[in-house]
């Protein structure tokens, strides 16, 4: 249920859905999300399974992100809210 009631989670999924792989890219597609709030919520969707990096970690490397079968199952989810 966190994964849903969260204000933003859906919506950095949303991101991934339509293509942002990035940090940047995803934080561009929702300029009001702070960076740190990103990055708690990417790594929140890492620990639930939904969301996988890919890509070095290092600093001043690029890493991106991808959905996992899991995070690709919300499609159906998030296409229902947007004709709702």
């Amino acid at each position: 249920t966190r994964l849903i009631a969260d204000r933003w989670t859906m919506l950095i999924v949303r991101e991934l859905l339509i293509g942002a792989t990035g940090f940047n890219a995803i934080h561009r597609g929702l300029p009001a999300l702070s960076r740190t709030l990103l990055s708690s919520r990417l790594r929140y969707l890492q620990r639930i399974g939904v969301v996988e990096p890919q890509g070095p970690a290092a600093v001043g490397t690029r890493r991106e992100y991808r959905l996992t079968n899991a995070g690709l199952a919300l499609r159906p989810v998030l296409e229902a809210l947007g004709v709702w």
